[in-house]
């Protein structure tokens, strides 16, 4: 009897310690804008570490979460805090998580960009991330956000998934599947320091190099490979009659994915977290960042297998696809079909989410999505209003890079500061650098963002801390002004249905997107409420198109903390890829205007006419 009594005290006393670092949390966040929350404290230990494994029959250097390249998920419910704690065993570069999606609305500090909000996880050290989930049920995702990791690919991401308050969170982190609801975590073979040296070998600062583990040399490939929930158990899935849902997710770092399943439709319920209205269609893109939870119904009188795709639409191998065998049987009478199926995607279906317009058939824009009345309990319209510009253009080798205009002023190539500016101490006179590109939004207005994209494909735009409405995306075709000059972009008053000016009133709701594909030479309007004051990342996410200058800042209601939380990454580290770049210079004339401002070392060693230098050695 005493036994049970001391196991019970035990069960206790673990609760207690368990609640414990919440209310400090809570108690502490509050203090700089943070909402109290009473849920339960979901708890991870994240050990981030590099080794050698076979994934997809291929030897790869990877970088994983607890010696796994399948990212343990984070199950939350709504009002539940996070506590995860990351070390960091890599022995050559600095890191952080971005949690990709949540708002973090009074939890700034923890949203993980490096040198905006945190400096990063040097090597050695550990930091401990701390936030309440106040999204709604939806899907999330995290991943890391510094600049390029210098070897290996980048299996540092997985999913966040936010249930139905009914729904039973599931005890182990690695397991996708649950009642009749699986996570689809796509990947590319896209190794990270490839992508890097690339950059380099394009700007003439180092001549073109890396191989991966076996030796192959596949860095003029921009995809070459991927693997869904870390390449474990995802060649064959098994299925009886029924309806199910799917959170695709594509975490890849280079190339959308088309997601289909032969000889099935497939209905939209929600797309970056935010529940619409069933849009039933054949396939749909996900870009890089994006997520969609789709619903489809399997309903077969004998054992039939089928494929579920995720292919590639990477422009050098459009026929690149990630196949798994979908096992489909009416009941636990039959028996599962051995052989491999023999169904072929349809062409001619309809797809969701394209971005070529003019280019694929029966393409339907985002926009066709309707979201739940109540996506917008929080989200009223506002009447004071700000119109803004957000233009990128896209400069080819051997001056490759992306640069940023806001609001019509200089085309920047956007750099990291030396000291994250959401500090206490950040001061702009002396720790801002003009190659930064920050846009200053006050609090309480409705934002409407035109983003004008002059390249030549389609580009992921994410909006760190809100999530925003799509009012409408155009694209122009301008096939030969690639590369050659200013492409002309979107105007204001006479490329969109009405003027932007009368768009940036309408009270019809645009889906809610936290991620968007701005279409090739083409633009977007979105609108969001400043009423989440902090320090907001906008960028690609494409990983190269980001580290080479494709984002800029939003800093809102000129937000500072009061404090850097205790345990914060000292600042002291200066990791090979997260030196901060003081070289700043112009660009080179011969190709850009030389009032524009470039800020990567291979752009600046360029234009100053430094030689190639030796491939890294890994």
């Amino acid at each position: 009897q005493s036994s049970g009594i001391n196991a019970e005290y035990g069960t206790l006393l673990k609760h207690k310690m368990k609640v414990l670092p919440l209310l400090i949390t809570a108690l502490v966040a509050a203090s700089q804008g943070a909402p109290t929350t009473t849920g339960t404290v979901r708890q991870q230990n994240w050990v981030i570490s590099r080794d050698v494994q076979i994934l997809s029959d291929r030897t790869l250097i990877v970088n994983t979460i607890n010696g796994n390249p399948k990212g343990p998920a984070v199950y939350v419910h709504q009002g539940d805090m996070v506590e995860i704690k990351v070390t960091n065993h890599m022995p050559d570069c600095g890191l952080s998580i971005h949690w990709h999606g949540l708002e973090q609305k009074g939890y700034q500090m923890y949203d993980g960009p490096v040198q905006l909000v945190q400096c990063a996880i040097a090597p050695g050290d550990s930091m401990t991330y701390r936030f309440a989930i106040q999204e709604g049920p939806g899907t999330y995702w995290y991943h890391t956000h510094n600049e390029h990791i210098p070897v290996g690919h980048d299996f540092i991401r997985g999913p966040i998934v936010v249930l139905e308050d009914d729904t039973d969170i599931p005890s182990d982190p690695l397991d996708y599947a649950f009642d009749n609801q699986r996570v689809l975590m796509y990947h590319d073979f896209y190794p990270n320091y490839m992508g890097y040296d690339y950059l380099l070998g394009l700007g003439g600062l180092r001549a073109l190099g890396g191989f991966d583990a076996e030796g192959g040399f596949a860095l003029t490939a921009p995809w070459s490979g991927g693997a869904l929930n870390g390449g474990q158990g995802s060649n064959i899935m098994q299925f009886e009659n029924g309806e199910y849902r799917f959170r695709v997710i594509n975490g890849g770092s280079l190339a959308p994915l088309i997601f289909s399943i032969d000889n099935h439709k497939i209905s939209v319920v929600a797309t970056d977290g935010s529940e619409v209205e069933p849009y039933e269609v054949d396939a749909v893109q996900v870009h890089l960042g994006e997520r969609y939870d789709v619903i489809v119904k399997f309903d077969v009188t004998e054992p039939t297998n089928v494929w579920m795709r995720g292919a590639s639409t990477a422009v050098t191998n459009p026929a690149a696809v990630m196949l798994t065998n979908l096992q489909l049987r009416s009941n636990t009478d039959s028996a599962f079909l051995e052989s491999p199926p023999t169904t072929s995607y349809n062409p001619a279906g309809n797809l969701m989410n394209c971005n070529y317009y003019g280019k694929q058939d029966n393409c339907i824009a985002v926009t066709a999505l309707k979201n739940m009345d109540y996506e917008f309990d929080h989200r009223p319209l506002l009447d004071d209003i700000e119109i803004h510009t957000a233009d990128f253009f896209f400069s080819l080798p051997p001056v490759y890079a992306y640069f940023f205009s806001l609001d019509g002023r200089t085309y920047t190539q956007n750099t990291l500061l030396a000291k994250p500016m959401t500090y206490p101490d950040f001061d702009d006179t002396t720790d801002m650098t003009p190659h930064t590109n920050v846009l200053d939004l006050d609090l309480d207005k409705s934002i409407v963002l035109v983003l004008r994209n002059q390249a030549g494909i389609g580009h992921p735009i994410h909006v760190h801390g809100h999530k925003f409405e799509v009012l409408e995306e155009i694209s122009r075709p301008k096939p030969f002004c690639f590369g050659e000059s200013h492409c002309e972009i979107a105007d204001l008053d006479t490329s969109f249905s009405v003027p932007v000016s009368e768009l940036s009133k309408t009270t019809k709701r645009g889906v809610l997107k936290d991620t968007l594909v701005v279409p090739m030479f083409g633009a977007a309007v979105i609108r969001f409420n400043t009423d989440n004051p902090g320090v907001w990342f906008v960028h690609c996410h494409f990983d190269e198109h980001a580290d080479s200058g494709q984002g800029f800042v939003i800093r809102e209601g000129k937000w500072k903390a009061d404090y850097v939380p205790e345990g914060f990454p000292s600042c002291d580290y200066t990791g090979t890829l997260q030196e901060i770049h003081n070289s700043l210079c112009t660009c080179n004339p011969e190709h850009l205007d030389p009032t524009w401002l470039c800020s990567k070392e291979y752009l600046c060693n360029y234009s100053r006419g430094g030689p190639p230098g030796p491939p890294p050695e890994h």
